[in-house]
């Protein structure tokens, strides 16, 4: 209950358009569970039932301002289609409980996989616990690990399918121990190119923890906030000798993977850095 209670404060004080909850414990989930989490207002919901007392996903969404055309669900992942009414904007999230062991990790990277590689060009929002952290320095341990061969699988995953791990905002762990030393980072919001391109200033924050081992986490899209200061560069620039054939063998020169828009800014910031010389 204590548990409930802090999801209808949260959602109370942010408002959010969609909720994601993994691990609920519910093995049934009707209207009188989600008005105990979401209050009053208009809403719809979709999950997956737990196995006894482990597992369940739940999706909540504010009806008014969201419209959710399908739900499809299966063990460890349940998916919402549907449109931002506002906006008109169509939309695929993925709420995804990661189980703990390697193979069943592994498999459900496989089925993720297949399932977003149909859906390349389409705004796409994974929200997941992963159970799983992407390099070293998201986990601190008592035992002084190597990196796991998880990792490098789950960043293969992330890169084969060309989804965007915004950094972390607030906090740099997500999970934490009850013994007050081990802490991870396994919690994340992952993003299509697609999603990313129409909305640029999605911050992904870590808020303060409550009774769970978990800090909630908030997509916010943000339409304040404009992000970097935009790149700038004189206009006098160009009419140097010699300017156009420096700018052309610098970006060509240098290799930046990842999706486009970021590939373009750090090609920008790189030359920006040897122009002081030029």
């Amino acid at each position: 209950m204590e548990k409930r209670r802090e999801v209808r404060l949260l959602v109370g004080e942010k408002h959010p358009l969609i909720i994601c909850l993994q691990e609920t414990k519910f093995m049934v989930c009707d209207d009188s569970v989600c008005s105990s989490l979401w209050g009053s207002s208009s809403y719809a919901f979709s999950y997956w039932p737990s196995v006894g007392a482990s597992g369940g996903l739940l999706t909540m969404w504010d009806s008014s301002e969201v419209e959710v055309w399908s739900s499809v669900s299966q063990e460890h992942v349940l998916i919402i289609h549907g449109r931002m009414i506002s906006s008109n904007e169509e939309f695929y999230l993925f709420n995804v409980y990661a189980p703990c062991d390697a193979r069943g990790k592994q498999d459900l990277w496989v089925s993720l996989s297949q399932r977003l590689s149909h859906l390349r060009g389409q705004k796409v929002c994974v929200c997941v616990d992963f159970n799983v952290v992407r390099m070293r320095k998201e986990r601190r341990s008592v035992r002084n690990d190597g990196v796991s061969p998880n990792v490098v699988l789950f960043n293969h995953f992330i890169d084969d399918i060309y989804l965007v791990d915004l950094p972390l905002c607030g906090r740099r762990f997500t999970w934490f121990k009850g013994d007050g030393i081990s802490m991870s980072r396994i919690d994340r919001f992952l993003l299509s190119e697609k999603w990313c391109l129409r909305w640029p200033n999605c911050l992904q924050i870590a808020l303060r923890r409550g009774v769970s081992d978990h800090c909630p986490l908030q997509l916010l899209v943000d339409e304040a906030n404009w992000g970097p200061r935009p790149f700038r560069m004189l206009k006098c620039w160009q009419d140097m000798a010699g300017y156009h054939q420096f700018v052309s063998e610098k970006w060509r020169s240098y290799n930046v993977e990842g999706w486009g828009s970021f590939v373009l800014k750090e090609k920008l910031k790189l030359i920006k850095k040897k122009k002081k010389w030029f």
